[in-house]
């Protein structure tokens, strides 16, 4: 059985990306109202399962097929021991703090995609959304082989 080639597929998430945040800048890195947040230069944070559903209705897509081409990809990161791309938090933002079920993306996947297909010159900063220290450990288990957030993502 070849290889599915996930190109075209990742081009037309990535373009679909880009159309939302030109329509509503607000669903990128602004905590309490965004898709996601960039947490550190990195990494974006995604709130799950609304991040991968808002995709697919933008991309004209399945969420199943967004989740399969981000993963084989290597732009969504997924935890190999626990089956799961998806993992719960306590993040904060604004002085208040707030259980999520977050997902992470290389923040290349999406400051490309906003610089091809946005008009967007320079990566977005670094978002004011943070993830509390005590769940560090958590996250770095969860990244298992890959990097995981720089301390500049934790409060």
């Amino acid at each position: 059985m070849p290889m599915k080639d996930y190109q075209d597929a990742l081009t037309r998430l990535q373009k679909a990306l880009a159309a939302g945040y030109r329509d509503a800048p607000q669903v990128i890195n602004q905590p309490g109202q965004s898709l996601m947040c960039k947490v550190d230069p990195d990494n974006y944070l995604a709130l799950e399962p609304v991040f991968t559903e808002i995709l697919a209705r933008w991309a004209v897509s399945f969420p199943q097929g967004v989740l399969e081409t981000l993963v084989h990809t290597g732009n969504l990161v997924f935890c190999k021991p626990l089956g799961t791309h998806v993992i719960p938090l306590t993040v904060s933002w604004g002085g208040n703090d707030y259980e999520v079920q977050a997902a992470f993306l290389p923040a290349g996947f999406v400051d490309r995609a906003l610089k091809l297909y946005a008009g967007v010159q320079d990566p977005l900063p670094v978002s004011e959304l943070r993830i509390r220290a005590d769940q560090r450990p958590a996250v770095e288990a969860f990244f298992t082989a890959m990097t995981p957030p720089s301390s500049l993502a934790y409060l």
